[in-house]
């Protein structure tokens, strides 16, 4: 993964995280207690909204995320998942939102695999990004989702993760056991549509930096898309997380 992290660390950032924990979080909360695991760690837990609720251990890169998360009262190591490791064996490890922007997706399954005591469970929450887009369709629009999906590609990483992650957990030794979709849709003002434009808004510049996306192609979309808002017909569909 790069260092570049696409999406920054700020808190900006950790407020538009807390939101989408709020929108996608219960569904896998309810979920992973179903589990009953005694001892939990989750791999990339940023600020901490997941590991708050959740419980159990934290592993983050990113200095200020720890420390925002540890300020929390939550128990977090900092470090990239190849250098550090819990103490002991887990009963759930768990990762969302964190293989789209590896580079070595499978390696990182064998490695989380190999903290697991004899039963315990993997957990991986990512995305499939075909059904995302707005109805009406906007090319503007369509030229910035894949000027994001560029983005990622360009930093190692692959908003079509989630799908060959069942594959590469049998390949590693597991038992892939159950895959669960889940896709939401919603007008302008609805908080599957908040959650989007969020996430649009909130970096479209720095993909514009990077070469993605040109000056028409931001003149365009805010055009567009404020076109979009005002349309009580339009819909937005989310992309699948798995």
């Amino acid at each position: 993964m790069s260092d570049d992290y696409l999406l920054g660390h700020d808190e900006t950032e950790w407020a538009r995280l807390s939101r989408q924990h709020a929108l996608w979080g219960p569904s896998l909360l309810s979920r992973l207690r179903a589990l009953g695991a005694e001892r939990a760690l989750e791999v990339g837990c940023g600020s901490g909204d997941l590991l708050a609720e959740l419980g159990g251990v934290g592993i983050e890169r990113d200095a200020a995320a720890v420390g925002r998360a540890r300020s929390r009262g939550l128990q977090v190591l900092q470090g990239d998942l190849f250098e550090v490791e819990p103490a002991q064996p887990v009963d759930l490890v768990v990762a969302r939102w964190v293989f789209s922007f590896l580079d070595r997706p499978e390696q990182a399954i064998d490695r989380l695999a190999g903290w697991l005591r004899p039963g315990g469970w993997l957990v991986i929450q990512d995305y499939d990004h075909s059904a995302l887009g707005v109805w009406p369709r906007q090319p503007a629009v369509d030229r910035v989702i894949e000027g994001f999906r560029s983005a990622y590609r360009a930093r190692g990483g692959d908003l079509w993760v989630a799908p060959k992650v069942p594959g590469w957990m049998r390949a590693c030794g597991l038992e892939a056991i159950d895959t669960a979709p889940e896709v939401r849709s919603g007008p302008p003002g609805s908080a599957v549509w908040c959650w989007v434009e969020d996430f649009l808004a909130g970096h479209v510049d720095t993909v514009h930096r990077d070469g993605h996306l040109d000056d028409e192609d931001l003149r365009l979309f805010h055009r567009a898309w404020a076109g979009l808002r005002r349309d009580p017909g339009s819909l937005l569909v989310s992309p699948v997380q798995l």
